[in-house]
């Protein structure tokens, strides 16, 4: 179609593989709303392309955190609780993202759902992970 004499652009398709990962973990929430919502979120696709470890990652959101840097101490908490999920931790998950939302306040209610619900947010993530083509535990 053309649009003031150029050609509009065609919407691309969304892939049926984003569409088969979100199904597969809405499914996988059984209902759970919350929980879905959390977890889509937060969730790495596929962890093993985090390209630092977790000791580092770690060590600096502890070392942003006593220099007051909320922002970056915030994500290095949640990248850790993200890890932490992706590894099966539930005490990590809990402790990761109970510190993200320490540290951003009110602003993420997501962290504080993971921290409630680590248990079964971590037997989701890992029957996710288990499912998927493209990561394995």
């Amino acid at each position: 179609m053309f649009l003031f004499g150029r050609k509009k652009a065609a919407a691309s398709p969304v892939s049926n593989v984003e569409v088969s990962a979100a199904s597969r973990l809405q499914e996988l929430c059984g209902g759970n709303e919350e929980l879905y919502r959390a977890l889509s979120s937060l969730m790495f696709l596929d962890p093993k392309k985090i390209p630092t470890s977790f000791e580092n990652v770690l060590n600096e959101a502890r070392e942003f955190e006593e220099k007051g840097n909320s922002l970056r101490a915030e994500v290095g908490y949640r990248v850790a609780g993200g890890i932490s999920l992706y590894k099966g931790d539930v005490e990590g998950v809990k402790t990761y993202f109970s510190k993200a939302a320490s540290v951003a306040g009110n602003s993420h209610p997501e962290y504080k759902t993971m921290a409630r619900l680590a248990g079964e947010a971590t037997n989701v993530a890992r029957k996710y992970y288990e499912s998927s083509d493209s990561v394995k535990i």
